[in-house]
Order: C-alpha cells, then structure tokens, then sequence
C-alpha cells in the first residue's frame, strides 16, 4: 500500500465532523478526531506530554533542552457548520485535482494538522528543541467557547511565562491595498474584539386583530434600522499605518507616494478607506444584527422581540462605548440593550524578539517573494487568550490563499491546493527549528 502524504492524512482528519450544535460541542466528533491524531502521529503524540483540559482541548508540552521562554502554538478542532451546495461533500475529505476538500481545511485544521506534520517529521529525525514547545488546541473556538482560554489560565497558574504564541490569522495573500504586485505575507499583531449585544422589547400581547399602533415588533424594527446607521469612530492605528507603509514601499505611483506617508496622510487615508465596506472595517467599529427573534404564533401579537448584533471592536473603543454609541441612535428606552458576553479588542504585540524573528526567517525561506507586513487582524482567534502568558501575540495561517480560497471561509466548498498546504508543513518545521 502507498505511504500516506501530508495531504492524505489531512483529507482523513476532515472527514471527522466536529461542528457544535447549537452552541454544544460534538464531544463524540471530537473524541473521534483525537484518536486519530494520535493514530496518524504516534511519534509526536509519544514526545508530546499530553492532558485534556476542559473535556476536549488538547494541552501538551514538548520538551525542550530549556524550559526558558518557551514558545506556544495553537490551533483548534472545531469547525462550522457546512451548510448545503458543496461541489465535494464537506466531510469528504476528497483530493480532487491537486486540492483537498472539506470543512476545516484552511480553518483551522489546515493549521492544526500542519503543526503536527512538522513535529512528527522532526521527531523521526531525532531533532529536540532548544526550549520547550506547548500546543493549545482548542475545541470550541468557533462558538467563542472556553477551552483555550481554560487552557491558558492554567498555564498561567502554573507560571509558565512564553516567548510569544502563534495562532490562526493572516495568510499570504494578494496585498489588500491598490498599486502592490507581489505577495503579502500577512501577520496579525492584533485582533479586533468581540461582543454579542441583545436588543429586546416587550410589550403587551393579545390577538393580531386588534393591534396596538406599535407593537414590540415595530418598536425593534425601527431600533434595528436606527442601529444599523449607527456611525463608530474612524480611525487608522499605529498598526495599520506601518501595514499601509510597508506595502507602500513596493507599491507603483501614485500609490507609492500615497501609502508610504499614510502617518501624515491619514484622514486622506481614511476617507478612501471608508468608502468601501471590506477597508472601512479595518479603521472603525462595526456593528451587524444577525438574527431576530419574535413571537409564537401567527395569529398573537408578539409579547417579546428581539435582535442580536455582533459587534467587531477597534482599538480604541470599548464595550461601553458601543452601548452608548448605540443607546444614542436609537433613542427608543422601550429597547433594552444587553451585552450577551464579549472582550475587548487585543493589545498589540512588538514586532520583534525571538517569535518574530522566527516567524520572518520560516517566511522568508518558505515565502522568499513576499513582503511580510502587520496587520489588525478583522476576526477573532483563541490567540486572544494568550495575552495573559505573553506580550507577543501573532496570528498568521502560513499557506498561500487567494482571494477565492479565501471566500470559502465559513462558507461552502472550503479546500486548500496540496502544494499550498505542502508548503504550510515545511513553513511550521522551519519556525519549530528556529524557535
């Protein structure tokens, strides 16, 4: 029988359904992955020392010549659900045309099963490293869950101290500004944060032909329009300013000219990206209600409706600022708004130091003709949970995705190109020998 490739086994990992249900994690999906993994990897998951935290995230230490500064990878099991439409089924896990197939392939079991290749791979070779290596891999970070940030807390408690973490993030993508004809390698120094927010009225109910002139479904229906043109402060960060000048430099004119003086250029900046909708979330809070909520029966007037918004967080503004930002626009007191759970959004790591150094060399062997670059990452990581065991946290998935691998997130016919993927392996074993 053929030996098994990188890519093979990944195609085998994907084909373990591990999505939540209704906010629960598939306990026996994930039962089912970690076997496998040890299956698949014996040689990493014998050097590795192993302990489940929160029921399913896998806590494990590899021993280094150091226990000093070590550094902490990360990934999680989990996925979304697939949704329907797929070209290849989503739990498929088939290689069709030099592309693997299913849910979780970039997001994140790409990375997941990356960072394990490489460790077996060194393993097999005898290779230890100079400092110690921990991995974090969470189980419900799709649901913003809490088994990484159990994890953390107790590495925490233990005083582990690290040198910086790696989790998910950027990519190596076509640069996201105008003018830049090579790649970018895309590395978050940050991320935006996180809260759920519940509009809700009540109101007396009673049958659907005698309605009150604003029932609570009107009342919420003006408050949802009102809080959709609800205006966050605009800002360009110190971070997106370095990105803007970084990939200025290679930039044709004008574009040159423009972004490498985004510093004293900025409100020129900031208009022009606010004009868009995808830059305008770089420099500014969002706020997106997502689902409604409102009666029992199609012949009673509703009692209670309500509407969830998911809000990204800029730096800069706060939790509280959005209540108050959103309490002002829809000027309605029969609406109370409640914050479901949230954080707020990461401090920025330094882009130097041993992690950052490793995170550059493994690119530019891997990568060598792009332009590696910070970046405000837009969504939200388990990497979060990190801050509390480093001051350098970075976020970046290392496999070339186009923009329409890219749009496959979270949506139908998710797959990454084996070569892609391939390269992926050998960028995590470049960063493991030199950090």
């Amino acid at each position: 029988m053929a030996t098994e490739s990188p890519a093979d086994r990944l195609a085998r990992v994907l084909r373990v359904p591990t999505a939540a249900t209704d906010g629960v994690p598939d306990a026996a999906g994930l039962r089912t992955l970690r076997d496998l993994l040890v299956e698949l990897y014996p040689g990493a998951f014998a050097a590795l020392e192993v302990e489940l935290v929160a029921e399913h995230t896998i806590l494990a230490r590899w021993p280094g010549a150091s226990r000093d500064e070590p550094a902490l990878l990360m990934a999680h099991q989990d996925v979304v659900p697939p949704g329907d439409g797929w070209t290849h089924g989503p739990f498929d896990g088939a290689i069709v045309d030099g592309v693997v197939w299913g849910r979780g392939a970039i997001d994140d079991k790409g990375s997941l099963v990356g960072i394990l290749e490489a460790i077996e791979a060194l393993v097999g070779e005898g290779f230890a490293p100079a400092r110690d290596v921990w991995l974090v891999l969470g189980h419900d970070e799709e649901t913003l869950g809490g088994g990484a940030r159990a994890a953390v807390e107790a590495l925490a408690t233990r005083g582990v101290a690290f040198a910086f973490a790696l989790d998910e993030g950027g990519a190596v993508v076509d640069p996201p500004v105008p003018g830049v004809a090579v790649p970018a390698a895309m590395v978050g120094t940050s991320e935006r944060g996180v809260a759920m927010l519940r509009l809700a009225v009540d109101e007396h109910g009673g049958h659907a032909s005698t309605p009150p002139r604003m029932p609570a479904t009107a009342i919420l229906a003006r408050a949802v329009v009102r809080a959709s043109r609800a205006r966050f402060p605009e800002r360009l960060t110190p971070t997106t300013v370095r990105m803007l000048r970084t990939l200025g430099a290679h930039a044709r004119e004008p574009y040159r000219a423009l972004l490498t003086r985004a510093d004293v250029l900025s409100p020129v900046l900031r208009r022009i990206m606010a004009a868009n909708p995808e830059t305008r979330a770089t420099i500014t809070t969002t706020a997106s209600v997502t689902r409604l909520r409102a009666g029992t029966a199609a012949n009673a007037i509703a009692e209670r409706a309500e509407a969830t918004v998911n809000v990204r967080l800029a730096q800069g503004t706060s939790i509280a600022d959005v209540v108050r930002i959103l309490r002002r626009a829809i000027r309605d007191e029969r609406v109370a708004i409640d914050v479901v759970h949230g954080h707020e959004a990461s401090p920025t790591s330094p882009t130097d130091g041993r992690g950052w150094d490793a995170i550059v060399a493994a690119t530019a062997r891997e990568h060598p003709g792009a332009v590696l670059s910070p970046y405000v990452m837009l969504g939200a990581s388990d990497g979060r949970h990190a801050h509390r065991v480093t001051d350098r946290v970075y976020r970046f998935t290392p496999f070339v995705l186009t923009s329409e691998l890219r749009a496959c997130l979270h949506a139908r016919d998710e797959r990454i190109p084996v070569e892609a993927f391939e390269r992926g392996v050998r960028w995590y074993r470049r960063l493991l020998e030199a950090c």
